[in-house]
């Protein structure tokens, strides 16, 4: 039986009605257990028409045309790409648009989503920013990237953080650590520390200018909730995959 998709917004967005956005649970779809219930990854075990059966739910639900998605391959880098038509992109884990009627995508099990939206000059990202990205400082890069691209201002940058492994659930070895401020690190029996990658993020917005006031982050771990979230430091290949997306609905 179908389940309309339960989906996370944010706050942050509420005064700017022509931001499409929303953050899937796995709550809803058609999944069967391990992938239950609202696997978005077709790159998973599950059966693709389930996944395509649980996407269809879920642009319907948010409201925006499947066929106006664009798509990162994400393979954790710092590469940014400007888009302006639909379909997947490859060898990246950000993107840019300022185009109406374009709406941007990135999927994740544990890592955290982040959206990004100009007020001034009409422009939206979002980043899949996990160790790897956020040690590349990709959220920094494309706050960046939109400064010198689209002259974005920092005060009309408003910017959600979605939810992601938290550091009570994130142990990472000497060799991930060091990628890191300490400030950001606390030790974790033998060479093992605790990360707080979300934490990361924020201090890299906030060394781009964005004021505090212009930023949501949700504080929910993905690993410890299971019944919402999907993870794939807790279930490895039987995990599926949350989806984020973003775009500036067209004027009418």
């Amino acid at each position: 039986m179908e389940i309309k998709p339960l989906i996370k917004r944010f706050d942050i967005f509420k005064p700017f009605p022509r931001i499409i956005h929303g953050f899937s649970t796995r709550k809803g779809g058609v999944s069967n257990p391990p992938f239950d219930q609202c696997n978005l990854g077709l790159r998973t075990g599950d059966l693709p028409s389930a996944v395509e059966q649980n996407r269809r739910l879920f642009f319907t639900e948010l409201g925006v045309p499947q066929q106006q998605i664009v798509f990162p391959e994400q393979v954790h880098s710092d590469r940014i790409k400007i888009v302006d038509a639909p379909g997947i992109v490859p060898q990246c884990d950000a993107l840019i648009t300022a185009r109406p009627g374009l709406f941007l995508s990135v999927q994740t099990a544990d890592c955290f989503p982040v959206f990004i939206y100009d007020d001034q000059n009409e422009a939206a990202a979002i980043v899949h920013s996990g160790w790897r990205g956020s040690a590349k400082n990709i959220v920094g890069k494309t706050v960046s990237l939109l400064k010198t691209r689209f002259h974005s201002s920092p005060e009309n940058l408003f910017v959600a953080v979605g939810p992601g492994v938290q550091k009570q659930c994130y142990q990472i070895d000497p060799e991930t650590a060091r990628y890191f401020p300490e400030s950001f690190l606390s030790p974790d029996g033998a060479d093992h520390f605790k990360l707080n990658l979300q934490g990361v993020i924020l201090r890299q917005l906030a060394d781009e200018g964005i004021p505090e006031a212009n930023i949501e982050y949700d504080s929910d771990c993905t690993h410890c909730n299971a019944e919402l979230y999907y993870s794939y430091r807790r279930d490895g290949n039987k995990s599926g995959r949350m989806m984020g997306v973003i775009g500036i609905r067209q004027k009418t």
